[in-house]
């Protein structure tokens, strides 16, 4: 603040001029700021006032049915407006997937309730043969037997799901893991032995080692369930650009039919009716999701070894760059 004070007749008139003038001026520049800050604010209120609107009807769209236009700006707002469509869509598809999810369930319990409930009637009416009986006792055990275990892998799914979402991650070397992994592996009732063709380089990869081991272990299990004994699982590693490394793993089994390369990761999904008692069709699902929260892929493929001519599952991660 400067503060000029004169006696105005005892000052020449050009001097009254001029602070009358530079008054005049303060007032204006007041005047000009104060609708400067007025429309800034506005400019700053109105979206956010939008965006407070907008996530109201989104919360209560069903009811609503109005449709949504989110801000397009580019400073801040503009950002956080982006940052909240994308939450909801995020939201949005996860409830989806949750709904999906609870219909699957309900499908895959059902049959095994419907063939427990039709043995049960049989059994009740008693016009059948002991012989008879016996299997229809044998077929109730086998389906109580399968809701059981479908219903531990439910849960585990359902806990799985929840961990990749507030996993942690880790940068560690890939072909250390593996080759730690193979060298831990238990083995399995079939003798298959696993096999490990590595590179020397190191791969550093991002990723949760529980969560991959899981998949390991899911992919594993699956070969081993339809191969035969004594033969061998191969897991090699390369890189194919300067930002990703591959993981295969092949097996010497029957294979999968590509028809199937996309069926074999749906939640439930198996073309194994005689080992459908002892595969709920969940673990390949559980992988995807794994491998797609390290922001890499999985896939079956046609096997490009000789010597491994069954399954081959293709892992891409990306490399971790420092």
């Amino acid at each position: 603040v400067a503060i000029i004070k004169y006696n105005l007749l005892n000052i020449p008139s050009k001097i009254v001029l001029t602070s009358i003038n530079l008054f005049n001026f303060f007032l204006i520049l007041i005047f000009v700021m104060f609708v400067i800050s007025f429309f800034f604010l506005r400019s700053l209120i109105s979206p956010l006032t939008q965006l407070t609107n907008i996530t109201n009807l989104e919360r209560e769209k069903i009811r609503s049915g109005k449709k949504i236009n989110y801000p397009k700006r580019g400073d801040e707002i503009g950002t956080l407006s982006k940052q909240i469509q994308i939450m909801s869509r995020d939201f949005k598809s996860q409830v989806l997937s949750l709904e999906k999810f609870t219909t699957d369930v309900a499908h895959e319990l059902k049959n095994p309730l419907t063939a427990i409930k039709s043995s049960s009637e049989l059994l009740l009416k008693n016009t059948i043969s002991e012989e008879n009986k016996i299997k229809l006792i044998e077929s109730f055990n086998k389906e109580v037997n399968r809701m059981n275990r479908l219903i531990s892998d439910i849960s585990n799914f359902s806990r799985t799901m929840y961990e990749i979402e507030s996993e942690r991650f880790k940068v560690i070397d890939i072909n250390y893991f593996l080759k730690k992994y193979v060298d831990n592996y238990m083995g399995n009732h079939k003798n298959i032995k696993l096999i490990l063709a590595s590179q020397k380089s190191k791969y550093n990869v991002s990723l949760n080692e529980d969560k991959f081991m899981q998949v390991l272990l899911n992919i594993i299990e699956n070969s081993v369930s339809i191969a035969n004994s004594n033969t061998s699982i191969l897991i090699s590693t390369s890189k194919i650009d300067k930002k990703n490394v591959v993981i295969k793993i092949y097996d010497q089994g029957k294979g999968i039919s590509l028809e199937h390369k996309n069926k074999i990761f749906t939640r439930f999904y198996t073309d194994r009716d005689k080992l459908r008692e002892n595969h709920s069709g969940l673990g390949l699902s559980i992988s995807e999701e794994i491998i797609k929260s390290f922001n890499g892929s999985i896939e079956l493929t046609k096997s490009d070894n000789l010597d491994f001519r069954g399954a081959c599952f293709i892992i891409k991660l990306p490399l971790w760059i420092s």
